[in-house]
């Protein structure tokens, strides 16, 4: 079983064709950046592909780690200066066709993945930022509940608190972000309290288990 994550940008018609560009380039960086801040995913870097500049792909070989990835993709994207986000369908299952461009792959990760990305067409997803599909419908509905409520949070964080947030992702505690961004110990806490960072992670932790479960089960 894998996981592939199907990235829409969001309002990406707001941007020059000369801010497109920078955003693809933005977005592979980033990409990057995140397979070196999350290597449990096992992301396929040589599966990252881009298409027209608004929808790009990619695989993740240890799917229960596919929506933290995500999270942490939006972050890293959000210290940029065009602050690009994207909404992502994240599809669990298999892969039949290996191909260096994941546009030419198929298989169940795929199709779940492009019905994912889908919903958001739908006015009650307009406002989502991740949807989940996998072949068990229950825990898609258990772990989709979740992820509304999530992404009602994401949706309220400031550039500070993502700011904040990454820099406790890097460097683990509140003393050394603080350190690093050349920012005080209070101003790290005080933004991740704000973001309410704490309850957050444990919905990414409680998505990447219950996943891990159902998958090894």
């Amino acid at each position: 079983m894998k996981s592939v994550i199907t990235c829409d940008i969001i309002k990406s018609r707001q941007y020059s064709n000369l801010d497109r560009d920078e955003i693809n380039k933005l977005i592979k960086t980033s990409f990057n950046d995140c397979c070196n801040l999350v290597p449990e995913a096992y992301a396929d870097k040589l599966s990252f592909s881009i298409i027209q500049g608004d929808e790009f792909q990619f695989l993740i070989n240890n799917p229960e780690y596919a929506y933290q990835f995500v999270v942490f993709y939006r972050l890293i994207l959000s210290q940029s200066e065009l602050k690009p986000t994207f909404r992502a369908g994240i599809g669990i299952g298999d892969v039949s066709i290996t191909d260096a461009d994941s546009y030419k792959m198929d298989g169940s990760a795929f199709h779940r993945s492009r019905e994912g990305i889908n919903e958001f067409n739908f006015k009650k997803h307009k406002s989502r930022l991740t949807i989940i599909k996998s072949d068990n419908r229950q825990i898609d509905d258990e772990l989709n509940m979740i992820c509304i409520y999530q992404d009602l949070l994401e949706s309220k964080w400031s550039t500070k608190n993502r700011g904040s947030i990454l820099a406790k992702i890097k460097y683990k505690t509140l003393s050394e972000a603080a350190l690093h961004e050349n920012v005080t110990y209070q101003a790290i806490q005080k933004n991740l309290k704000a973001a309410y960072w704490e309850i957050y992670f444990v919905g990414i932790e409680y998505i990447r288990d219950r996943l891990n479960t159902t998958l090894t089960g």
